[in-house]
């Protein structure tokens, strides 16, 4: 076992174990008992509605990431709708369960197309923008969510403009990465060169890899404005799906909630899936509770977000029964290879 491999335990048992510990607070301070009851107070067919909804959103989702996908491809080679489905899935299941919450399952949808036999520098591109892209428009959502407090006076003003800078700074990177592309100037070969590490062998073909990948997306980026349009719109609206959510389960807990407040829960506890805390667990609940009480919201923040979890645990089953399945069959198929080789 490698010291950096060590280092990566010891960094998600630790912040397992913070979160642990805060979701166990929560659950002692609310109670089992109210949890249970406003559980069973939600409703299983409200749940099934949910469900639904959320799987059809997801649909959007990967529609948008198979947009991006088939851009590079040629006809014959595009992928259909419903593995791009799937792979995301997959991505969405490791993301969840690892500390890296937005970005942990890249390397997985990755890995998925190029056991469709999509190239893998079309892969990565594809996947880099649609991330970026996911990023940009979430941190932006999140930002307005700060401004709307911030105005209403919901919060210690400091805290809060401390949160928005460190966001919009968050904002200005992306949307330089999505500038440089654009003008074809390169973003991560420039860092690359600017640390000069093309001057080690080894490093000289992944310079060369990214160059490549690089210039398919910024040929995606001067293509078909209408397509980019329409991906834009795809990623507001599934990014908007977490304030309908919150009408959604608000709504069957019995409370009646203003767009503004809506908007307040659907976007601020959203930072808390940028920490480092695998499935931000307790700091996700947290969220909740914080928000309910500077709104004044009478809502169980356990149990709102045991609704929203239990929704996911659905898409992990089928994420990871997917990316074993797809995992097996690359494996095979690559022994077959081999065994003809000899």
């Amino acid at each position: 076992m490698t010291k950096r491999t060590i280092v990566r335990g010891l960094i998600f048992f630790g912040s397992l174990v913070i979160g642990i510990g805060i979701f166990g607070f929560l659950i002692w301070k609310e109670g089992w008992n109210n949890i249970i009851s406003s559980l069973v107070d939600f409703g299983i067919w409200p749940f099934v509605g949910f469900v639904t909804l959320s799987f059809i959103n997801f649909g959007l989702y990967s529609w948008r990431w198979q947009l991006i996908i088939n851009s590079h491809l040629e006809k014959k080679d595009r992928v259909p709708l419903w593995r791009v489905y799937f792979h995301r899935m997959a991505g969405f299941a490791t993301s969840y369960l690892t500390p890296a919450a937005q970005v942990g399952g890249e390397p997985v949808r990755i890995g998925m197309l190029m056991s469709d036999g999509v190239p893998g520098r079309e892969a990565t591109s594809s996947v880099l923008l649609d991330v970026a892209l996911e990023l940009f428009v979430y941190i932006s959502f999140i930002v307005v969510g700060v401004l709307l407090a911030m105005y209403e006076g919901l919060a210690d003003g400091i805290s809060l403009e401390v949160m928005g800078v460190a966001l919009i700074l968050a904002l200005v990177l992306i949307a330089s990465f999505f500038i440089a592309m654009a003008k074809g100037n390169g973003y991560f070969s420039k860092l690359f060169r600017t640390l000069k590490l093309g001057r080690f062998k080894k490093l000289r073909k992944v310079e060369a890899l990214i160059v490549e990948t690089e210039e398919l997306m910024t040929g995606f980026l001067k293509t078909s404005i209408w397509r980019q349009i329409l991906i834009l719109i795809l990623a507001i609206i599934v990014i908007g799906f977490r304030v309908f959510e919150v009408f959604y389960i608000a709504h069957f807990f019995g409370v009646a909630l203003t767009f503004g407040q809506a908007f307040l829960i659907g976007t601020l506890p959203g930072i808390a899936l940028l920490m480092p805390i695998p499935a931000s667990l307790g700091i996700f609940e947290g969220g909740f509770a914080a928000v309910f009480v500077l709104l004044g919201v009478p809502l169980t923040a356990v149990g709102f977000a045991l609704i929203i979890r239990l929704r996911d645990t659905l898409f992990i089953l089928i994420g990871t029964t997917h990316a074993i399945r797809q995992g097996g069959i690359l494996i095979n198929s690559r022994f077959d290879k081999n065994k003809r080789g000899k």
